[in-house]
């Protein structure tokens, strides 16, 4: 792989996830108050594929950008889909999740890949530099700070901050000017093709793939199952 001096990470999908363990069993608890018995394995499964469709669900919306009762919305969505998929009626399903985002605020429910830190810290100490460019509330920073790994970035270019989302070139043109870098010694590490390599690559920056899943595994440019690879 080719050597570079910066690299930059998206962070939903990228080095934070739901932790979905967790939620299937707040899900199943409360569609059992309401009659609808699903074992917390089955719900996990269902989430996780929903948690693997987000990229493409959020594709042509700029969610970070919307205001704040309009991004609501679409999680009140995004998450009630989850218990209408178990058998919750809609009135049900919408009742949960309000109580589910307003008593955690989605925060609780995340967590950090194992393969994160490991890989953050050995790029540290071959002397890389780190930064994050992500299509993200302003709270991004203040996240992974209660996650324990704000401290390996050297900067932040948060969209919900500059009033620009990915695929947008000029979000990474943002990440150029604060890596103080040519392009061509930067690279971009993102779990999805249209915002992240294909963003990247628009902007003239090198993009690698990070698919966990094994989700694309005819995606002809560079891809890797495991930050550790970098």
């Amino acid at each position: 792989m080719k050597e570079y001096s910066t690299y930059l990470f998206d962070v939903g999908g990228t080095l934070i996830t739901f932790d979905e363990w967790r939620r299937a069993q707040h899900y199943a608890e409360r569609a059992a108050r309401v009659g609808v018995h699903a074992s917390p394995d089955d719900v996990f499964k269902i989430l996780e594929t929903l948690n693997y469709e987000l990229p493409e669900r959020s594709k042509h919306l700029k969610l970070s950008l919307l205001p704040a009762r309009e991004q609501r919305a679409f999680w009140l969505d995004f998450w009630a889909e989850g218990f209408r998929q178990i058998g919750v009626r809609e009135e049900d399903a919408r009742g949960f999740v309000a109580e589910l985002l307003d008593t955690v605020n989605g925060g609780n429910f995340q967590k950090v890949f194992e393969d994160v830190a490991p890989s953050l810290e050995q790029l540290q100490a071959r002397g890389k530099r780190l930064g994050i460019i992500s299509n993200f509330s302003p709270n991004c920073q203040t996240l992974l700070q209660a996650l324990g790994i704000a401290h390996f970035f050297d900067f932040f270019i948060v969209s919900g901050i500059l009033g620009i989302e990915k695929p947008d070139p000029e979000i990474f043109y943002a990440a150029i000017r604060a890596a103080q870098q040519p392009v061509e010694k930067l690279v971009y590490i993102g779990d999805s093709i249209y915002h992240d390599v294909e963003g990247a690559r628009g902007a003239g920056m090198d993009g690698i793939l990070i698919d966990r899943a094994d989700r694309f595994p005819n995606f002809t440019g560079t891809r890797i199952k495991d930050l550790r690879e970098l």
